[in-house]
């Protein structure tokens, strides 16, 4: 009944569609750092920062041929490293999947898998020593690079206590990352689904009532002159909606989204004129 044209050549209109790039081609998403940021406050607050760690396992290799394999894959080797870890957490009796990865490839081409999970430390020792968490690294790159397996695994390991915030700790080496423009899928992060869950059962919904002549300018200018500012990249606004975007959680436990609403209220009955 006629020829068929392929949606990938053309659009609808006639013209050309333009193709769509392999997902994670372009580094982390502003939503996954949301994510992963709020993901680990979500573990601060249940388990204390004091009994959190921040893993860094290196890829011991400075072949560029092992990077790109290394990048290219990546979700079997995030995937990998969290079976592996998660086994060695569950036998010492600590939490076996309350894990966060994500994947930083560094400007200078290095790439690294930071990780913060649950690591107790008493009497001036881990419950995971570096030794055991060296072995388990080891065993989950080898398993998806065979290459690996005569490099030297001696300094691909650190492993720090957090000392102020884990969502902070983590988000300071987001930001350090470089932009990349590749032309294969990556993977960069991995969170379990349980703790993916929890995060969505803190998103929050208000809705309010505003007057026809409500002044946003007013509203952003009493935003602006708070300290509160930077939660606005964690709020959407969706007509007369103001929704937490999914991902989020402060280390605080801060109700920004009660606080928005106060100011929204403010400025509703308000009826003077902004004093610059």
């Amino acid at each position: 009944m006629g020829l068929s044209v392929p949606l990938s050549e053309t659009t609808p209109a006639g013209k050309e569609k333009k193709p769509r790039s392999p997902r994670g081609s372009s580094g982390l998403t502003s939503h996954a750092k949301r994510l992963l940021v709020g993901a680990v406050n979500l573990l601060e607050t249940k388990y204390g920062k004091q009994n959190l760690v921040f893993h860094t396992g290196t890829l011991p290799s400075d072949s560029p041929a092992v990077k790109e394999m290394a990048l290219r894959n990546s979700k079997q080797i995030l995937k990998y490293w969290r079976k592996v870890l998660s086994r060695l957490l569950d036998r010492v009796g600590l939490p076996k999947d309350d894990i966060v990865i994500v994947l930083e490839l560094q400007k200078r081409g290095a790439i690294h898998l930071h990780s913060v999970f649950v690591n107790r430390y008493q009497c001036g020792r881990y419950t995971l020593s570096l030794e055991q968490l060296d072995g388990a690294w080891r065993q989950a790159l080898t398993a998806v690079i065979p290459a690996l397996k005569t490099a030297d695994f001696s300094a691909a390991c650190n492993c720090e206590r957090i000392k102020k915030s884990a969502g902070r700790y983590l988000a300071k080496y987001l930001s350090k990352g470089t932009k990349v423009q590749l032309d294969f899928s990556v993977t960069w992060y991995s969170i379990g689904d349980a703790l993916k869950q929890r995060l969505k059962d803190l998103t929050k919904t208000v809705t309010t009532t505003i007057r026809d002549d409500f002044n946003f300018e007013c509203l952003a200018k009493t935003i602006a002159g708070s300290k509160l500012g930077w939660c606005l990249n964690f709020f959407s606004l969706h007509g007369l909606e103001i929704r937490s975007l999914y991902g989020y959680f402060d280390y605080r436990q801060l109700d920004f989204a009660h606080t928005l609403l106060q100011w929204v209220s403010w400025v509703n009955d308000w009826t003077g004129d902004w004093l610059t």
